[in-house]
């Protein structure tokens, strides 16, 4: 009986041991994990209809009854073009492209001209703003349980904004400008920088989940500032301002959305619409309102997006 019962307790003893050397679960909810080794492609395209923002000095001039009045930004289409291989436990290298680019005609401005002194003379404005940003990034997606995920980015960032307003004048100069003059106010800035950025998810139900982004980027490149006044009709170019120099230049961009996802056979097809802000810092030199000097403001897009994405499987 002894014999039985010590036989008994060794061999509890040794499965104790057996037990302790093996690993425990790998996959417990609430873990934060990567995902198994796998190959996917993906490739996207949205539509975008934003708006424009600047900072004081470019986004306010006079009404021609001497009060001051903001310039009227119209809203346009823009898009982004997104493609992605995705490889090892959960990485992928994506390109992104956003364009944007606006022309339109806005009046009810005045302004001070070289002719008239202190007099405010109505004028129109010919607007067109231009705006591409392009990424290259490396991601690193991770499982936080079973609901939420994420994706840490980093990478490079290239930016171009181009803004040129004509500020057009219909009140003759004799002999001069038969035709009246514009004033010319072209301010531009292209830079290369890094940039971080987080990608969310929150799964809810049958294929839909909540999707935000956050993004920031430091780039360093040229700012400048063309100003000319125009005779009409003959074109002449009797004053012409001219400022170039480097900035460095922050960004911060953010989402907010709504996904819907898709599986088939041969991948997942994603349909996302929600709302994005962007805004770079002090990007553009202009002249400053009301005292002609050289200032810095910033430049912003805002307005709601909605796209489509494939997942496929290499």
């Amino acid at each position: 009986m002894l014999k039985k019962a010590t036989f008994a307790i060794l061999s509890l003893m040794a499965s104790s041991l057996v037990s302790a050397g093996t690993m425990g679960p790998t996959c417990v909810p609430g873990d934060v994990t990567v995902p198994c080794e796998v190959k996917k492609w993906d490739i996207g395209v949205q539509a975008l209809y934003l708006e424009p923002v600047y900072g004081l000095h470019h986004g306010y001039t006079f009404h021609p009854i001497g009060t001051i009045r903001d310039i009227e930004n119209d809203w346009d289409w823009g898009y982004r073009l997104e493609g992605s291989y995705h490889f090892n436990t959960g990485n992928d290298i994506t390109i992104t492209w956003l364009h944007y680019d606006n022309e339109f005609d806005s009046s009810g401005y005045a302004g001070f001209t070289p002719f008239t002194g202190t007099l405010l003379i109505p004028f129109n404005i010919s607007h067109d703003e231009r705006f591409d940003q392009v990424n290259l990034v490396m991601g690193q997606h991770v499982d936080m349980g079973l609901l939420k995920n994420a994706r840490f980015y980093a990478g490079l960032q290239y930016a171009r904004v181009r803004i040129d307003r004509d500020h057009v004048f219909s009140i003759p100069v004799p002999f001069l400008a038969p035709d009246g003059f514009t004033i010319s106010r072209d301010t531009d800035f292209n830079g290369v920088g890094p940039v971080v950025g987080i990608d969310y998810a929150y799964d809810l139900a049958h294929g839909f989940s909540i999707t935000a982004n956050t993004a920031g980027s430091i780039l360093y490149g040229s700012s400048r500032l063309n100003n000319n006044l125009i005779f009409a009709p003959s074109g002449l170019v009797p004053i012409n301002i001219y400022a170039s120099k480097k900035s460095i230049v922050p960004s911060l961009e953010a989402k907010l959305g709504l996904n819907y996802a898709h599986e088939f056979a041969q991948g997942v097809f994603n349909i996302e619409g929600g709302y994005q802000v962007l805004n770079y810092f002090n990007v553009l030199q202009v002249t400053g309102f009301p005292i002609n000097t050289l200032e810095n403001v910033d430049f912003g897009l805002y307005g709601p997006y909605l796209g489509v994405k494939w997942v496929g499987y290499a």
